[in-house]
């Protein structure tokens, strides 16, 4: 048995690996089902919004929206906003992505940006927010106008960047 195994296997039951391991096949099998999506206008409700973490490390929200209409029906779209505004899904982006899907008249996007900011400092204020936030975005769908860009630099396999915009454009109760 390795160091590493020796150390840390005595906390994985059979139970749990084989729980695990059965999600694990489910998402190889599910893997190629979907197509990828263009960019376009969907009908999309939220399937998930968390704070996550970066390849990097860093703290960042992540939010899947479920296509429920057309062709690409049941297929993701997927954003990832970072705390750090040098990027173009920053804390600002994301905060004003927000604000529109929670469509709240009392909450701008300049506060909810306040909010997020706040989690260098105090990680329990954002984690409730989202919290919050989620409970809402679960009762609601959206139209929402997806766009793909491509960069003219490159990554080191000689790809362009691809950016993507997220806008939401209409709110629909239910």
């Amino acid at each position: 048995m390795s160091k590493l195994s020796e150390k840390y296997k005595k906390n994985v039951s059979a139970k749990e690996a084989k729980a695990i391991q059965k999600a694990m096949d489910e998402q190889k099998q599910n893997r190629n089902r979907f197509k990828e999506v263009p960019a376009g206008t969907y009908h999309v409700e939220v399937d998930k919004l968390e704070l996550g973490e970066s390849s990097w490390g860093d703290p960042q929200i992540s939010i899947w929206f479920k296509i429920t209409e057309g062709e690409y029906k049941n297929n993701r779209i997927f954003y990832n906003g970072t705390f750090d505004d040098h990027f173009e899904h920053g804390i600002n982006s994301t905060a004003i992505l927000l604000a529109d899907l929670l469509d709240d008249e009392d909450l701008t996007s300049a506060e909810i940006a306040v909010i997020l900011g706040k989690f260098d400092d105090d990680q329990t204020v954002v984690n409730d927010f989202l919290a919050d936030a989620s409970e809402i975005v679960e009762e609601l769908s959206y139209d929402l106008d997806y766009t793909t860009t491509y960069s003219k630099k490159t990554n080191s396999k000689g790809q362009p960047y691809v950016n993507h915009t997220y806008e939401i454009l209409d709110v629909y109760e239910g």
